[in-house]
């Protein structure tokens, strides 16, 4: 046997860039794929699509200065070196040491659950491991690495593999069996169901590829299972969720007399009606109000995946439920069936304790105005009755406030202006984003003085509160939207890397001062921001994220000037910084063509215990 090449074993931890979460806006003429508008000016009510997290975080509402444009990071492309594969499997056939041996099979499992290349034809020299190895662990790896693959050739080696093993292995390789429908695995399936000492997991994974197989024939000892109370409620649930797919109409009459049962047979009853039948739909709604909260939110969940039309007359106790599940079950019914009342029931919801709640609320308002254009007044209405300083309910506050902005409401600003003193970061923030999101003229004199008193605070140490620079920051952008060119002197202030404000207050001057000079190259301001542009080495560099609306800033001025410095920013900062997509997009602002898309970043996996001696 040949001798494998020279290895070495590597644990190896990879500290990965996480860039802050980008939202999918862009507004007419301001594609960063296509370039920027030639009067790209970002001016008046934001007018771009809005996508927000499923769970908004004041902190990461986004912000008119990284919306107009909207530059995405580049996507990552996950790579393995191409040397990896090859050596895995010379390791596998040709391996002396046994656990150099189960490594490289476990490698290839890894290789193929990360997707990041083809094992298929590794098949043949696994199985040829598997079947002659007097190591189980050996013989699990390459179980795991078959099963990983989805290497089918080598159902009747899994099945083998599977058939005197144990849960952690079952767990990796049987449900691939299941996936294939390998008519094989249903005799290695079968007897486990009536084996009273195999273990709860192994049943289940059983009673998963007899239903996937459609077979039939286990009915009886299905219904053993489901008989008999002595038995662990995981078996007699996963016996239930089989006979449910293998036979709905003897699952509805089956599950008759465990409606009236205990929490655990009203459970295994919603088991055995989570069918295609449609009487079974009936049944099921008749739990949703069932006194215990683990029966009562099974059955919401369930009615509304298979009928939802039948939850409609519970709507009014599942709205004000005490389980979080059931009222966000309540909230996405709703949207489903909308009125006028059950829409004020959605709009109370945003109030509720429970944060994903209370946001599913707000969604399902958005989509219900989007659809329902007769009902968008009433939502906007309330929504904006809710914007007073003197209301404890400072999370229908926040949702308030972001649900205005989502439906464009551009003409509240004037009541946003108490709520900057909220007690809440949450409320404080979220108005000062609502009034940066559609600036109105009316109210800029009393923003000038906002921003002015907020400014002398953040001089002061100890008048820093909360998240104050974080909606200065935004209060700032309002200005530069509406052109206040009175907050000038303080914006130049900012210019100095030690000034108070941190980088959220910074980058919003950077990007405003820009626009203040709109087409208007000032050598001596267009120098400043080149220079800090250039500033990646000194102690402390500048952030990343003031350095990138320098960029910006650039272009609103039109430096043509400047070109050098900009080019240099795109060839050189790291792309998940933005400040390459950002300085790409600035430059025909700056009379130059488009450049080069910026590349998607290939991230190569790492982590590999086995890895060849020579460096590529």
């Amino acid at each position: 046997m040949k001798t494998v090449p020279a290895l070495f074993v590597l644990i190896l931890s990879l500290t990965v860039y996480s860039p802050a979460p980008a939202f999918q806006a862009e507004t007419e003429g301001r594609s960063p794929a296509a370039g920027p508008n030639p009067n790209y000016s970002p001016h008046g009510p934001y007018a771009g699509p809005l996508t927000l997290p499923h769970i908004v975080r004041y902190r990461e509402l986004p912000m008119r200065m990284h919306l107009e444009p909207l530059i995405l990071p580049p996507d990552n492309v996950h790579l393995i070196d191409e040397r990896m594969v090859p050596l895995f499997l010379r390791v596998v056939n040709e391996s002396r040491d046994l656990e150099v041996q189960e490594v490289a099979a476990l490698s290839l499992a890894r290789v193929a659950g990360e997707n990041v290349a083809d094992i298929s034809h590794c098949g043949p020299a696994l199985r040829k491991v598997l079947k002659s190895t007097a190591s189980r662990r050996i013989r699990n790896a390459c179980g795991f690495a078959l099963a990983a693959g989805n290497i089918r050739a080598a159902e009747p080696d899994l099945v083998s593999l599977a058939s005197d093993s144990d849960d952690s292995l079952r767990l990796r390789v049987e449900p691939a069996l299941a996936r294939w429908k390998a008519a094989s695995a249903a005799e290695l399936w079968r007897p486990r169901l009536t084996d009273a000492l195999v273990s709860t997991v192994s049943y289940r994974l059983a009673a998963e590829g007899l239903a996937a197989l459609n077979d039939k024939t286990s009915l009886p000892l299905f219904n053993a299972t489901l008989a008999d109370s002595s038995a662990a409620f995981g078996r007699r649930k996963a016996a239930a969720a089989a006979i449910a797919q293998l036979d709905p109409d003897l699952a509805f009459s089956e599950a008759q007399p465990f409606i009236t049962g205990s929490v655990t047979d009203r459970l295994l009853a919603l088991a055995l009606l989570d069918n295609t039948k449609a009487e079974s739909y009936i049944r099921i709604v008749s739990l949703c109000d069932d006194p215990a909260d683990a029966v009562a939110a099974v059955a919401w969940r369930q009615a509304f995946r298979l009928c939802p039309e039948y939850l409609i007359n519970h709507l009014p106790a599942g709205r004000s439920h005490r389980d979080a599940q059931i009222r966000m079950a309540a909230a996405r019914t709703i949207e489903l069936f909308p009125t006028a009342e059950r829409t004020s029931w959605l709009h109370q919801q945003l109030s509720d304790i429970h944060i994903e709640v209370r946001n599913v609320a707000r969604q399902m308002l958005v989509q219900v105005a989007e659809v329902h254009s007769n009902l968008k007044n009433q939502i906007v209405g309330m929504a904006a009755d809710m914007l007073k300083l003197e209301s404890a309910d400072w999370q229908g506050l926040e949702q308030s406030l972001i649900l205005l902005g989502q439906l464009k409401a551009t003409q509240l600003s004037h009541l946003c202006i108490p709520l900057l003193d909220h007690p809440r970061d949450e409320v404080r923030v979220s108005a000062a984003w609502l009034i940066h999101m559609f600036p109105d003229e009316t109210i800029r004199d009393a923003m000038l003085s906002y921003i002015e008193k907020t400014e002398k605070l953040i001089e002061i140490p100890s008048g820093l509160d909360g998240e104050i620079t974080l909606k200065q920051a935004l209060l700032i952008q309002y200005g530069g939207l509406i052109r206040l060119r009175e907050i000038q002197p303080m914006l130049e202030t900012k210019f100095n890397k030690l000034a108070l404000g941190g980088f959220h207050e910074r980058s919003a001057a950077m990007w405003v001062m820009g626009i203040f000079f709109e087409k208007d190259p000032v050598p001596e301001l267009a120098a400043k921001f080149a220079e800090m542009i250039r500033d990646r080495t000194s102690m402390p560099p500048e952030p990343p994220q003031v350095r990138r609306m320098c960029v910006l800033a650039l272009g609103l001025m039109r430096s043509k000037a400047s070109v050098e410095v900009v080019r240099e920013a795109y060839g050189k900062d790291s792309p998940h910084t933005l400040i390459p997509g950002t300085a790409r997009w600035v430059l025909p602002l700056l009379g130059e063509p488009l450049p080069a898309e910026i590349p998607a970043n290939q991230r190569f996996s790492g982590g590999w215990r086995l890895k060849p001696a020579e460096r590529p």
